[in-house]
């Protein structure tokens, strides 16, 4: 058996190494474009602030040990650009050696993972302009910083990238500047949550500009249609779209936000084609259908299970799905989310309640902080459907928590009745998982 695997960073190595561990003697090639082996993406920014620490670090592991210790074809520079799949067979270029080739397989998993929206106005190709999206992002964007040493950033957008990046850049003495379209930032989070972060925003002294309609960059100004701004540099980071074109082509048939489209074996509508990662759908448990959620642990997870069922083709198994859980560093807060938004339970006409609790995160012990849980739950009934939180100190465990809960479809009943543990390093006596779901009982 032979596997052919587009595209080498998270779903796809995953996809690789599977494969191997479940049978030994299968073929397997992965076709990476780039000249980087799978590596964690959601590091970069921290790589940043250590000028010599190489962001090859960022690798899950070497180049050769996947071809040496998982016994992996894999090839780097080596760019599909087309797809056959009445004859079952891949067409390649090889950037390093100029040539193209043919690869044949018996199954396919394409793992393209996706791609940054871009800027199409005047300037915005110039040379101080960045997306950071790769680790060749990651090396030009730490080559302009320790090399021409910039006061300011122009951060355009103000997503979960841009926030992480307005941190780092802030700690690094380089003045973040942030423009977005909208009239808000983080839109699928509670406006309770959104509050906290805006708070420190202007307690840092972060300008922040939304409903900003940018013009055109021109030299190191970025006009709008209010005012100009002074860049020394720019990172752009608006949004993602699934690299599916190459599928598309091959009469590959997309879902939701133009991801390929899967069913819950992870199979596409083309023969003997899986896909995985951050390129197609991912199945939302709470929703009951396909959604698109692009991050590494879900990547991972559908890489893992689409390689196992390309060898035990005769006992797939389904993707289990997604409860939507994200978390985020913003100074000394955490931003963790879990379940259905406020904004998706409205657009699905759910009656539910919101509560929310400011709480401390320790008992009679110093080092602790605050922390603010918000709660989403079924009107009636109680079910959990949507949590999130922000603070200091321990945030991410208590939203691990909640996202055990909403997996299990528990309601603030029983949330209210978990037995979680308590010291004063870590909790006072009653958590802020527990307050919170305490005072949700009282509004069922």
């Amino acid at each position: 058996m032979k596997t052919v695997i587009i595209g080498g960073i998270a779903g796809g190595l995953s996809a690789a190494s599977q494969i191997k561990r479940e049978d030994h003697g299968a073929q397997v090639v992965v076709l990476e474009k780039s000249g980087d082996v799978s590596y964690a993406a959601c590091g970069m920014p921290y790589n940043l602030f250590y000028k010599d620490k190489p962001v090859e670090d960022l690798y899950a592991m070497s180049l050769e040990a996947i071809r040496k210790e998982r016994g992996i074809d894999y090839r780097l520079h080596n760019e599909v650009v087309t797809i056959d799949p009445l004859r079952k067979e891949v067409t390649v270029v090889d950037h390093q050696l100029s040539r193209e080739y043919r690869e044949s397989y018996d199954y396919l998993v394409y793992a393209t993972g996706n791609q940054p929206n871009r800027l199409t106005l005047p300037g915005f190709d110039d040379a101080d302009v960045f997306y950071f999206k790769t680790l060749d992002d990651t090396r030009l964007v730490k080559s302009i910083i320790y090399e021409k040493s910039p006061s300011n950033v122009i951060l355009i957008g103000s997503g979960y990238t841009n926030l992480e990046l307005v941190d780092v850049l802030y700690n690094m003495k380089i003045k973040p500047v942030i423009l977005e379209k909208s009239a808000t930032i983080l839109p699928s989070f509670a406006e309770e949550i959104r509050a906290k972060v805006l708070e420190k925003l202007e307690e840092k002294g972060i300008k922040l500009h939304t409903n900003v309609d940018i013009t055109e960059k021109q030299g190191s100004v970025v006009r709008t249609t209010t005012r100009d701004f002074e860049a020394g540099m720019v990172v752009v980071s608006i949004g993602v779209r699934p690299n599916t074109a190459l599928f598309s082509s091959a009469g590959g048939e997309l879902g939701v936000g133009g991801a390929v489209k899967v069913d819950r074996f992870l199979r596409t509508n083309l023969p003997d084609v899986f896909a995985a990662g951050d390129c197609a759908e991912h199945y939302v448990r709470q929703l009951g259908r396909n959604g698109y959620m692009p991050l590494g642990p879900v990547a991972n997870k559908q890489g893992r299970l689409a390689g196992s069922n390309i060898v035990n083709s005769n006992a797939m198994k389904e993707f289990y799905g997604i409860d939507q859980t994200a978390v985020f560093k913003f100074f000394d807060l955490t931003v963790a989310t879990s379940g259905l938004s406020e904004r998706q339970l409205q657009e699905n006409g759910a009656n539910y309640v919101k509560v929310y609790v400011d709480t401390s995160t320790r008992g009679a012990f110093p080092g602790g902080g605050t922390m603010r849980v918000l709660l989403l739950f079924e009107e009636g009934t109680g079910l959990l459907l949507g949590g999130q939180m922000i603070g200091q100190d321990v945030v991410a465990k208590r939203l691990d928590v909640l996202a055990t809960g909403i997996y299990k479809q528990m309601t603030v009943f029983e949330l209210a009745e978990l037995d979680l543990s308590y010291s004063p390093l870590y909790s006072p006596v009653w958590d802020p998982l527990l307050i919170a779901a305490n005072k949700a009982i009282k509004y069922v």
